[in-house]
């Protein structure tokens, strides 16, 4: 009797759509018996992202598809099952993975002739990723902030350190102005433009799946320049904006005394026409006032933020630089409205989010600190290089691998469309 030939194959297999049905298709292809190795919640996290749909649930779905015979748990090498003890302990004769790559534990199932490999076509035209791109479309920080009730948002001033954000799980991005500013080799004082910053949001949205939220500085000018500024950045896909209450040319608050501000009446009325402006009701506008940081006192700032809600922010943050923090903590106290308050501990790094939420705050935004990491790690590998006359300090200690630069581009994308138009 003709022994049967058994096929095995690796998956998540989240959010089932016809690519995975067109792969098992040709994985039975292979042979008699298919086998899917399955990636619980736990493994699939540590090498690309939590699945939505839990394992149990995959399981159940992947067991109704007609071409296959049975799923197994895989846990690739990070633990028990592992996938080279699963080929050996069912005798697998193909494992199979599609074309537009191939994991090194197939390389390593190939070298050690454990079994044969096989890439089959990969189907071009829909994935997990496109769809959770799809999903990002709809998804908003208002829905967000329902369903978590607590945000930490992370500055990100392009498309890689926004992946790499998402990889570690935060709830969003902010595009920070200060930032913006400095990569341009300019000031924060209100030299940046709207369509400079427009340019940058735009490879952060299309990169990640989370909300981005922009720092509009004081709007780019008066009433018409943000009726501008809402228009363009909620068309790009951003999902809100935050807007101060500084006058035109603006300083950075961390730094500084007492200045003057733009009158309550007047920003009031330039949220109001931005709110007015906007096209769907998810789009957020965070008003901003810089009245409690200028030295203008408790009382001033809430008697503004207060203003800002009657004239339709969605959301308010009330700046502070108090570097005990004490100040930040205390001004949910103060804050009798139904609106979430928002906070930027730029100046007070020793208060956890956890206190700040506690407190009362709703979303928390780490404004610059990624940027401050690129600088102390850029310095720190020069110096080794310098020192070492050598780049292999670096490659040691610091550098993530071309692997690993390759992977946080859509190489994988760029292959699916030279296949499909056959380039």
């Amino acid at each position: 009797m003709k022994k049967k030939k058994t096929v095995y194959a690796t998956m998540v297999g989240d959010l089932f759509h016809r690519g995975h049905l067109e792969f098992i298709r040709k994985a039975k292809e292979q042979g008699d018996y298919l086998i899917i190795g399955l990636h619980p919640d736990d493994v699939a996290k540590k090498y690309k992202r939590p699945p939505i749909v839990s394992f149990e649930d995959r399981k159940t779905i992947l067991e109704a598809v007609k071409e296959v015979d049975m799923v197994v748990e895989d846990c690739m090498d990070f633990r028990s099952p592992a996938m080279l003890e699963n080929l050996k302990k069912y005798k697998v004769d193909v494992a199979v993975h599609g074309d537009d790559w191939l994991p090194p534990l197939y390389k390593r199932a190939r070298d050690e002739k454990i079994c044969d490999v096989v890439q089959v076509p990969s189907y071009p035209y829909i994935s997990t990723t496109k769809l959770l791109k799809e999903i990002r479309k709809t998804k908003n920080l208002r829905s967000l902030l329902q369903e978590k009730k607590k945000l930490v948002i992370v500055s990100a001033g392009d498309a890689i350190t926004a992946k790499l954000i998402e990889e570690a799980e935060f709830d969003g991005i902010w595009i920070s102005g200060f930032e913006a500013s400095a990569r341009m080799g300019m000031a924060d004082n209100g030299e940046i433009t709207m369509t400079e910053m427009l340019n940058a949001a735009k490879t952060v949205v299309d990169a990640t799946t989370l909300p981005v939220i922009v720092d509009a500085d004081n709007g780019y000018g008066g009433i018409h320049n943000f009726i501008r500024t809402v228009k363009e950045f909620e068309k790009a896909g951003v999902a809100g904006l935050s807007v101060e209450d500084n006058i035109f040319p603006k300083q950075n608050s961390l730094w500084g005394g007492k200045v003057p501000l733009l009158s309550m009446e007047e920003h009031g009325m330039k949220i109001r026409a931005g709110k007015d402006a906007q096209k769907t009701t998810d789009f957020v506008i965070i008003a901003r006032t810089e009245a409690l940081i200028r030295g203008y006192g408790m009382e001033e700032a809430l008697r503004r933020a207060e203003h800002y809600v009657q004239c339709g922010a969605d959301m308010i943050m009330i700046h502070s630089r108090e570097e005990s923090g004490r100040e930040a903590l205390d001004i949910p106290k103060h804050w009798k409205r139904d609106i979430p308050l928002v906070i930027v501990p730029t100046k007070f790094p020793q208060i956890t989010n956890r206190q700040l939420f506690d407190s009362g705050f709703s979303l928390v935004i780490l404004a610059n600190q990624t940027e401050r990491l690129k600088i102390k790690a850029i310095r720190k590998g020069l110096k080794l290089i310098k020192d070492n006359d050598s780049v292999l300090p670096i490659e040691n200690e610091l550098s993530a691998t071309l692997d690993d630069l390759r992977d946080l581009t859509p190489i994988n994308e760029v292959k699916e469309i030279e296949k499909r138009y056959k380039i």
